[in-house]
């Protein structure tokens, strides 16, 4: 070929305009059959891994807000100032190191776990498998009943939900997800999976659900993200479930873009 270079851009770009001109799936408008959000905090300490920035930190917040005792787990040298700032107890420790974690929850009398856990340095191991199995594990050990995992459209069966280009590219992060999902299943612990597609810095807006559809895809905000993580957290109806995270302003491209 003479210009490959030329050929992937252009490739690139009709796969994008491609996206932007496609509505995505629309769900039925209805939020899995949960209960509003309680403004009450539950029976016992929330245990949150990936709490100290991004989602994990707004999880934080919302059960800081509504009165609830909340840990999270920070690698030595990470910045704790913002989850300390909204009173979380940090316990020092790392995902990847099941001693650490093994510890963490040993003894804290934690009613539920949340993992937000990713990411990891390039050329590294990334937890998004590892970190999360020795999250289960350990959760199972200390007696925890209850684990909330937050993934990401792509993995297990929302294959096809999510966008060309973020199948190419998270290939790596959607396989460990769906490991991590799977492991969470055969665990025997009261789990719910919770699945967001591209994730936006913008406020809380109340408009997203969450849906048991698996072909829904959409753009959704962090702010509305934790706040159905905690909706979904002491629910009996979402035990043992997998949902979609879903914005229905948010489906096209564009709307990643839009400040509404």
């Amino acid at each position: 070929m003479r210009y490959p270079k030329l050929t992937v851009f252009l490739a690139i770009v009709v796969i994008i305009v491609a996206w932007i001109l496609i509505s995505g799936h629309e769900p039925a408008r209805e939020n899995a059959g949960l209960a509003p959000m309680s403004g009450q905090p539950g029976e016992g300490p929330v245990f949150v891994i990936g709490g100290t920035r991004g989602t994990g930190l707004e999880i934080v917040r919302i059960l800081r807000e509504r009165g609830e005792n909340v840990a999270i787990l920070a690698r030595e040298g990470s910045s704790t100032a913002a989850a300390e700032a909204l009173g979380a107890r940090i316990v020092r420790g790392d995902a990847m190191n099941p001693p650490d974690l093994q510890a963490a929850l040993a003894d804290g009398g934690y009613r539920a776990v949340i993992s937000t856990l990713g990411g990891g340095v390039r050329g590294g191991p990334r937890p998004d498998f590892e970190g999360n199995r020795n999250a289960v594990d350990a959760a199972r050990a200390a007696g925890i009943r209850r684990f909330v995992l937050v993934t990401v459209i792509g993995a297990g069966e929302s294959y096809r939900a999510a966008p060309f280009i973020a199948r190419r590219f998270l290939a790596e992060v959607i396989v460990d997800k769906t490991r991590a999902e799977d492991f969470l299943k055969t665990s025997g612990l009261d789990y719910t999976i919770i699945r967001p597609g591209g994730l936006l810095n913008h406020p809380a807006e109340a408009r997203s659900f969450l849906t048991p559809d698996t072909r829904a895809m959409s753009w959704i905000g962090r702010q509305d993200l934790a706040r159905l993580t905690v909706q979904a957290l002491d629910d009996p109806a979402a035990v043992d479930q997998v949902y979609h995270a879903h914005d229905p302003d948010r489906t096209r491209f564009w709307a990643m873009f839009s400040g509404r």
